[in-house]
């Protein structure tokens, strides 16, 4: 292609007609409903990290998050599921927690009201030793 060539001629060079609507209009959504496509809905964990909002730098920030989350729809700990950052947990022993930190794809470090534990995901739980 020429360097020279104006950018108005390439765009015509490029237009196709052949995507044109019966009726000549432009298409109109006004009578659309808005749609939001979410994958898994049942398979999303509540998270601190909200559009908009700086990440959270220290533990101590962490914490002020966690402590205006909701326990609300906040699923319980499990070894075997994966987690990212800002997901909240609920821990039997430790409460409501916060991942603060996804070290590796098996290991992450939670934030929980009085602690921040280090937590295993992504991990299959040991078979119990039966008698």
């Amino acid at each position: 292609m020429a360097k020279d060539m104006d950018k108005d001629q390439l765009m015509e060079d490029y237009e196709d007609d052949s995507l044109d609507f019966e009726g000549g209009g432009d298409l109109d959504f006004e009578d659309e409903e808005e749609e939001i496509l979410i994958e898994d809905e049942e398979d999303m964990i509540p998270s601190v990290l909200l559009k908009g909002t700086p990440k959270p730098k220290t533990e101590e920030d962490w914490r002020v998050r966690l402590m205006e989350a909701s326990r609300e729809g906040v699923p319980e700990y499990n070894m075997s599921d994966s987690y990212k950052e800002g997901d909240l947990i609920w821990h039997p022993v430790f409460g409501l927690g916060v991942v603060s930190n996804v070290i590796t794809s098996r290991k992450m470090e939670v934030v929980y009201e009085n602690s921040k534990k280090l937590m295993a995901m992504n991990v299959t739980p040991p078979a119990s030793k039966t008698s």
